[in-house]
């Protein structure tokens, strides 16, 4: 009998996910598809937004529980809400400063955190939020790529999406203009090329991180990054 609620929430949300973004209803995504999305949650303003993004998260549990756990629709519906909401919500430099030293009362942090679902096929460890401000996300010239995804569950418990809804929510200001959608094949190929040439990039060890090693870590990464914008620019 459970089950049989369960799957019918499931179904009663399915109709509403109709009209969600493409991002949230195929695996394969792309560039443009995650800028897409983005704008689609800004179009329809912020309640309408958090409103539907937590809906997405009770689909994704529903579903979770109904397989035992098992993920049958082959990607993340968790981890590309957590993708929107580092573009759809900005740091709040207006709100009060969080407690400091003395000697530094007006100190602000000026980021906002990634979302705590697990570990990334990434050394993180040479991928400050200084340099990477919107990871796993990067914004390269006019667009968005994504660094890596599928988590790896450590001993913690990943992260409620509606709780880090709530905390961008609470610490952030939520977008009100669109991000560009690159229609340019030649200049989503450029910001993807851009993107492994900057500063940010070339400073990552990929050999080592804390005990953890990535021999194929920039090949696979930037072949990950490479096939959203060939993808995007066909």
């Amino acid at each position: 009998m459970t089950r049989f609620f369960i799957l019918l929430i499931v179904m009663t949300l399915g109709l509403a996910r109709a009209e969600a973004p493409k991002l949230f209803c195929e695996k394969t995504f792309t560039c443009r598809t995650l800028a897409d999305a983005v704008n689609h949650y800004v179009g329809i303003g912020q309640d309408a937004a958090v409103k539907e993004l937590n809906e997405l998260a009770c689909v994704e549990a529903a579903e979770a529980e109904a397989n035992r756990g098992f993920n049958t629709r082959g990607f993340s519906v968790n981890e590309r809400i957590g993708w929107v909401c580092r573009i759809l919500f900005e740091p709040n430099t207006n709100s009060a400063p969080k407690a400091t030293p003395k000697s530094d009362p007006q100190k602000r942090d000026p980021y906002l955190r990634a979302p705590k679902f697990g570990r990334l096929d990434v050394p993180e460890k040479f991928m400050p939020i200084a340099r990477w401000p919107l990871y796993p996300v990067v914004l390269s010239g006019s667009t968005y790529f994504v660094i890596s995804e599928s988590y790896t569950l450590g001993n913690v418990a990943p992260e409620d999406p509606k709780h880090y809804i709530a905390y961008c929510v609470e610490n952030g200001n939520f977008r009100t203009t669109s991000v560009t959608v690159t229609t340019n094949s030649a200049q989503i190929l450029k910001d993807a090329d851009a993107l492994r040439k900057c500063p940010s990039w070339q400073a990552i060890n990929w050999k080592d991180d804390g005990g953890y090693s990535y021999p194929m870590g920039e090949q696979w990464t930037w072949g990950f990054i490479q096939k959203q914008a060939r993808l995007a620019s066909k």
